[in-house]
């Protein structure tokens, strides 16, 4: 097999995975806003509720992943090197986020507490929500700066 097949089957690999429509936009944000509530709500007005908490931001990813691979109106190859374009900088920021937060978080409880604090890494929960975060936001950045 020669470099052309390889990279014509990776190509036809890569074809394959479809964006979600564009009416699962809609229900990404409508989701996203509710459980965004049901976040807030479980984590003020009920103080044992941890499992209905992990719960409601374990949704507030999935909808937040709704939103990130659903379809515009009009999908061109612009708005793909957006989606790709926003993909990469969300990709990027969030190493940098994983690699600088728990040594920030260290020195901040360091300095405030005036003793030897515990280092402790992140959970893989606030790394996934930041980086769709990063990714929606830049992408509508990057969308609105072409129009």
């Amino acid at each position: 097999m020669n470099l052309t097949q390889i990279y014509e089957n990776e190509q036809k690999s890569l074809n394959r995975f479809k964006l979600l429509p564009h009416s699962f936009k809609k229900i990404g944000f409508i989701g996203l806003i509710l459980s965004t509530l049901a976040v807030l709500f479980f984590r003020f007005a009920m103080n044992d509720a941890a499992i209905l908490l992990s719960v409601s931001a374990k949704l507030v990813l999935v909808f937040m992943l709704i939103i990130s691979i659903s379809k515009e109106k009009i999908e061109d190859e612009m708005i793909s090197k957006l989606r790709i374009q926003s993909y990469s900088f969300a990709f990027v920021m969030g190493v940098i986020y994983a690699l600088s937060m728990p040594v920030i978080d260290f020195l901040v409880d360091s300095a405030v507490e005036m003793q030897s604090s515990d280092y402790s890494e992140m959970s893989s929960g606030i790394l996934l929500w930041f980086m769709l975060a990063i990714q929606i936001a830049f992408f509508h950045l990057l969308k609105s700066l072409q129009s």
